[in-house]
């Protein structure tokens, strides 16, 4: 049901729900009913409409927004006035915004924190080229679409014009402070002149809340931010995050310097410090990863195989029962089959281009992107404090299963030497003390903040020497069909060659390029006529 304060709007939009409410008003996800579409719907609180400069920075917001096209902002699709309502559409983002991922999942890994800043980076950089400066970049205006990753800015509702403002003209005037305190910069706190490195140094602070999960600048009161922001250093990111690539930090931390003139000068150079920094983990292509997923499976395989052998080798030289000898035998085929499978594995590897340094430098990269990971998780204070609340919990459960252990088998009935029955109530307190004392265990064993035992275990034998003898084997490339291999991805060895283009499908795209063409030829004509 709409709220009654858009009502007004009921001819064009169907609102389904709120999506948040900010400083300049609320935002609700609707339907636009002419173009069936959804939309982001922000509308200014009817108590501020009245306010002829609120009114008009909202407005603002608008005819800032509408003019920019540009793949990491928000579109904004059009305005409404009517009955007392201000409100304007802009796009739907189908994600959640910086302060919502993390606050979800813990600090972000080495790559999402570089795309974050690749994607806002290249929005600021058209924004300043077009003479605005944002003012509020923060966690909260940065959208994260789920489907890609890719991450957009919003809420230009208190930009300005980079030029030196006319006393009187506009709604900002020099020492006017506006902004979110937390990602302020210094110069913006003291309501100086600003111009676009101000963005850089909110850009920065967004990048350490997005590494440590906390606000950097924080303090119990909007002065108590403020004054830190004028005299105190942020943390460096080194020391908020060990784990990350020295030359990202060194990227971070140059955005937060406290002088504009120590910061990047414009948007594109921290864009184009990033590339050179090259802090992205490498791409590992899929098949690489698929065989790492089969040799994880086939890591356990070859554990129980072990075990099989042991146990059929005890059969044979005791004389043991050869029934079950035979059925452990078949266990044994069985694992032998599909280690000659994971052989055929490496063989398309290296049909497809892929040699075994490739396998071995993604097996690598794998097991980085999970120590990453884990040291990520480390530096959340939340996840540490869930960790060692299921310790607590699997610690009682330990003590409570043992406690009733001991009162199950108080109703042990003897019937002979050694054996023993349980009457049913005692029965059912074995098993619910059984349950419990595999749920303690399990929760003890199994920790997101460290390495699990069959992640140790494929660690120790695929990059041993063992391991790295199998996958030579598998993955050799004589006898493989030759094949074009695409360009190495950095740090990588071969990526996926590009598969042959039929002939058919050849002509059809040459035949498209020549319709293009002879299209842009009219175009050019008409637009010469015009002229």
């Amino acid at each position: 049901m709409c709220p009654l304060s858009l009502d007004a709007l009921s001819d064009r939009y169907a609102v389904e729900r709120e999506l948040g409410r900010g400083g300049m008003g609320a935002v609700y996800l609707a339907r636009d009913l002419k173009l069936d579409r959804p939309v982001a719907l922000k509308v200014l609180p009817p108590e501020f409409v009245q306010d002829t400069s609120l009114r008009e920075r909202f407005l603002r917001e608008t005819r800032t927004a509408a003019s920019f096209s540009h793949p990491n902002i928000v579109p904004v699709h059009g305005i409404e006035e009517r009955e007392g309502l201000v409100a304007f559409a802009m796009g739907y983002v189908e994600g959640e915004s910086l302060t919502e991922r993390v606050r979800r999942q813990g600090p972000l890994d080495v790559r999402s924190v570089v795309r974050m800043l690749q994607d806002v980076g290249y929005a600021l950089a058209y924004a300043h080229g077009r003479g605005v400066v944002h003012r509020d970049v923060k966690p909260d205006n940065i959208m994260i679409e789920r489907a890609t990753g890719r991450a957009l800015l919003m809420d230009f509702g208190i930009a300005r014009a980079i030029e030196t403002p006319v006393a009187g003209q506009g709604l900002t005037r020099v020492g006017e402070v506006v902004g979110t305190p937390e990602y302020m910069s210094p110069e913006q706190a003291a309501g100086d002149q600003l111009d676009g490195r101000t963005d850089l140094y909110s850009l920065g602070l967004a990048a350490l809340f997005a590494i440590s999960g906390t606000a950097a600048m924080a303090g119990t009161s909007a002065q108590q931010v403020l004054a830190k922001q004028l005299t105190e250093l942020p943390p460096s990111a080194a020391v908020l995050r060990p784990d990350l690539p020295p030359k990202l930090c060194a990227v971070i931390d140059r955005c937060v310097a406290k002088s504009p003139d120590d910061r990047f000068a414009s948007a594109e150079a921290l864009v184009d410090a990033v590339d050179a920094a090259q802090a992205a983990a490498p791409e590992i292509p899929l098949p690489i990863r698929m065989f790492a997923h089969d040799a994880e499976t086939l890591t356990f395989i070859m554990f129980f195989m072990l075990v099989f052998g042991w146990m059929f080798g005890s059969i044979v030289v005791s004389g043991g029962n050869m029934d079950i000898g035979l059925a452990i035998l078949v266990m044994l085929v069985v694992g032998v089959a599909r280690i000659g499978a994971s052989f055929g594995a490496g063989r398309r590897l290296a049909r497809i281009g892929f040699t075994s340094d490739d396998v071995l430098a993604g097996l690598r990269a794998i097991v980085g992107e999970r120590n990453a990971m884990r040291a990520q998780l480390r530096a959340d204070a939340d996840t540490v404090r869930r960790r060692r609340r299921v310790v607590r919990w699997s610690i009682a459960d330990l003590a409570v299963s043992a406690l009733l252990i001991v009162v199950a088998f108080q109703g042990r009935v003897k019937t002979g030497p050694f054996h023993y029955t349980l009457s049913g109530r005692a029965a059912t307190t074995f098993i619910v003390a059984a349950a419990m004392l595999g749920l303690g265990v399990f929760g003890l064993l199994r920790s997101p903040l460290r390495a699990t035992v069959a992640e140790r275990l494929f660690q120790r034998l695929w990059l041993g020497p063992l391991g790295r003898f199998f996958i030579r084997r598998a993955v050799r490339e004589r006898g493989a069909a030759p094949s074009s291999r695409a360009p190495s991805m950095p740090g990588m060895g071969a990526a996926l060659p590009a598969p042959p283009v039929p002939a058919q499908a050849s002509h059809a795209a040459t035949t498209a390029e020549q319709r293009l063409l002879e299209l842009e030829r009219r175009l050019a004509a008409l637009e010469k006529r015009g002229g």
